[in-house]
Order: C-alpha cells, then sequence, then structure tokens
C-alpha cells in the first residue's frame, strides 16, 4: 500500500516538474509561447514555465541534411533526365521557422524539388553538362525560396544528373548524324559525287555494287520461273497459275525486302 503511493506521490510530483519547465539539449532551441502568443527564444538548459499557460516548443539549429529522391525531369529541349539533389541547411531563426510554416521538413523537400524543376526546365542540353554552374543556381534559387521561413543554405547541388533510355538514344543518333554530316561536306568538297557519298559516310545496309544486284535479280527470275514450270508440268490451270504467279511474286519479296541494297 505505502509503495502504491509512493508510486503515485513520485509520478505526481514528475508530471508536476514537467508542466513547471522544459529541458532544451544542445543543439536546439526552443521558443516560448504564452497564451498562444510567441516569445522569447530558449538556449540550451532547463527553463521553468507556468502550468497550463506557457508551453515551449523545440527545433534542431544545428546542420541537417535533407535528400531529395529521385526526380523525374524534362530539360528545355524536351529530353527527361533522372535526378537527384542533397542540402545541407540549417535553422538560423527559430521564430521563423515555428511560425512560418507548419512542416518545416516537407515545405523543405517540397521547396527542393521546386527549385531542381525550375533549375533543369530552363537548361538545354549544353547547360547540363556544366554541373557547377547549375548547383550555383540552384542554391540562388533555393536561398530566396526558404529565406522566409529562418533557413540558410550551408550547400547543396545536384548528386547525378542522368539521361533516361530514350533520351540517351536520341543524343547518341544526334551525335552520330552531326559526324556523318560533316564527312558528307568534306566528301563533297573533295569532288565525290553525292550517290557514292552515302555509302562512303555508313548507312544502316550494306552497300552492293551493280553486278551483284543484276545476278540477285537474275536468281529471282530464275527461281520464279522454274516453280511456274513445275506448276504446268504437275497440270495446274490458268487460273491457279495466275493465282500462284501473284502469291510467289509476293513470297519472294518478302524474302528478297531485307536484301534491297543501295547501288554504288
Amino acid at each position: 500500500m505505502r509503495d502504491d503511493l509512493a508510486l503515485i506521490v513520485f509520478g505526481a510530483v514528475a508530471g508536476l516538474v514537467r508542466a513547471m519547465g522544459v529541458k532544451v539539449e544542445t543543439g536546439w532551441t526552443g521558443l516560448l509561447f504564452t497564451m498562444g502568443h510567441a516569445g522569447k527564444e530558449l538556449h540550451p538548459g532547463f527553463h521553468l514555465l507556468i502550468p497550463f499557460v506557457q508551453r515551449a516548443r523545440k527545433v534542431p539549429t544545428r546542420s541537417r541534411t535533407l535528400d531529395l529522391p529521385l526526380q523525374r525531369v524534362v530539360n528545355a529541349d524536351g529530353l527527361v533526365f533522372h535526378v537527384d539533389a542533397n542540402l545541407v541547411y540549417r535553422i538560423v531563426d527559430v521564430r521563423k521557422a515555428l511560425i512560418e510554416i507548419d512542416r518545416l521538413e516537407k515545405g523543405m523537400l517540397q521547396m527542393l524539388g521546386l527549385g531542381v524543376g525550375d533549375i533543369l526546365r530552363a537548361a538545354d542540353h549544353e547547360a547540363i553538362k556544366h554541373q557547377r554552374v547549375l548547383d550555383e543556381a540552384l542554391e540562388a534559387n533555393l536561398s530566396r525560396r526558404l529565406e522566409p521561413w529562418g533557413v540558410t543554405i550551408e550547400r547543396v547541388g545536384f548528386q547525378s544528373i542522368s539521361p533516361s533510355p530514350q533520351t540517351l538514344r536520341i543524343t547518341q543518333l544526334a551525335a552520330t548524324i552531326g559526324e556523318r554530316r560533316e564527312t558528307a561536306r568534306l566528301l563533297a568538297e573533295a569532288g565525290i559525287a553525292p550517290r557514292r557519298t552515302l555509302p562512303l559516310v555508313g548507312t544502316r545496309q550494306m552497300p552492293r555494287q551493280r553486278t551483284r544486284l543484276l545476278v540477285a535479280r537474275e536468281l529471282y527470275s530464275r527461281r520464279r520461273r522454274h516453280i511456274l514450270a513445275l506448276a504446268k508440268r504437275a497440270g495446274w490451270s490458268g487460273a491457279e497459275i495466275r493465282r500462284a504467279r501473284v502469291r510467289l511474286r509476293a513470297s519472294l519479296a518478302l524474302e528478297g525486302r531485307g536484301r534491297a541494297l543501295q547501288v554504288t
């Protein structure tokens, strides 16, 4: 009975002490609210409060890190990139951090995403190669956005900027086309005929000499005549042979479609 009474008394005293004061740890800063009105800042240590009249809210004022999850952003050229960023910040105005925004960290994460989108949407493919310039632009953008919340930026930057598979294919094709265009121009200046330039700069199909093309056509015609001759010997009617000729032409054309090459 005495033990139960002692526990009750101890709990009541602990609750009263807790209600009468607040402890602020090192690396944190508190803000005193009296009847709902913001008052003075509370530095690390123990501070007495008037129970049920005053309360304190605390925020970490040491440097903290915020990581932006992978984002999909379209740049000024309409190309898709996958990016993520990192922000190191510190709260310098506790009053603003607790009053001007409800959930500071969530709001900062959203602002970081908006800042990344603003910077990359204004950057073309060449500008994205200069990551240091992008980091400086992102820092300026976020400094303007976060200053009303009492936050200062210590470091911010893109962790990675990688093109999507489709963007990578487009950029590689663009580089290849540029190289071939320059090669074709140099060959034309050297006096090479345009019809011979294309096979030299490279195509999806291998060039074939005219004699080889004529041989292929002769083999195609020979196979066609041989098959029709066999049909006549088998006693096919004229209508059946005509239908077979149409189907045969389509079949052989389909077979040779992949071998239709440029003629030099």
